[in-house]
């Protein structure tokens, strides 16, 4: 299972997700992105501390979070990846789509 939550630090959304997103998780994630990542909204910071998998449906989440931060013109970033998800977007290309931090902290910093 997944849980998500959501909150506003330093003007920036800093959305938390634990657990898995595989495809089950994944439909909800994008349900929950259609309906509370509305524009006009701040940098967005996915913090994936607590997700221990993704699977290539959760992939193609993290890629509709991406085109909708360019469609408005705000900053996606993940931040925390473990090891296992790390590899994934350096293997499948993601981490050149969108800044990878290795803590929330550096990630709000950067999107000054």
């Amino acid at each position: 299972s997944m849980q998500i939550s959501s909150y506003d630090k330093e003007g920036q959304k800093v959305v938390a997700i634990t657990g898995r997103i595989d495809a089950v998780t994944a439909t909800e994630l994008s349900s929950w992105v259609e309906s509370e990542i509305t524009p006009p909204t701040a940098n967005i910071i996915m913090d994936c501390t607590g997700v221990d998998y993704v699977s290539s449906a959760g992939l193609r989440v993290i890629l509709q979070l991406t085109k909708l931060a360019k469609q408005h013109a705000y900053i996606f970033s993940l931040c925390n990846p473990q090891d296992n998800l790390r590899e994934v977007l350096d293997i499948s290309g993601f981490s050149s789509l969108f800044p990878v931090h290795g803590s929330l902290e550096e990630a709000l910093n950067s999107g000054d």
